[in-house]
């Protein structure tokens, strides 16, 4: 067996790890429903000015990024997103979302939305929190 570590990660060499890890999960979880998410707003011209990404996995909506452009920060779009794409969510089926962030972004956010904070990474990346919060979307 040789070890080797590289700071060039490749994405094949991800994919393939990922596909190995899937192949096992298989087993315990079986065919889960797994389908990418984007939700996003556009200018007139056609350019992104806020969005998220995520995926649903089962019964869980997880959202990976969501951005607002400086200009709309406080005027409601970040909530309409993150609400269309738990509407999404909900209609694939899914029960739960589940969302991270870091203390200088947007926790207060989250947590009016409904998200309650499940646990706390201290000093990640190196002086900040990084919170994880969940939120049941139906009962």
């Amino acid at each position: 067996m040789n070890i080797t570590v590289t700071d060039a990660l490749q994405p094949e060499d991800s994919a393939e790890i990922r596909n190995h890890l899937m192949t096992y999960n298989h087993q315990f979880v079986g065919d889960i429903l797994n389908k990418n998410i984007g939700v996003f707003a556009l200018d007139d011209n056609g350019n992104k000015i806020a969005g998220l990404t995520g995926s649903t996995v089962g019964r869980w909506l997880s959202i990976e990024l969501l951005w607002v452009s400086d200009t709309l920060r406080g005027e409601g779009i970040g909530r309409k997103i993150i609400q269309t794409a738990e509407q999404q969510a909900i209609a694939a089926g899914c029960r739960y979302a589940r969302v991270d962030t870091f203390s200088f972004q947007a926790r207060p956010f989250y947590e009016k939305l409904g998200y309650q904070l499940q646990m706390t990474l201290h000093d990640y990346p190196v002086e900040h929190e990084r919170y994880f919060f969940t939120k049941i979307l139906t009962d």
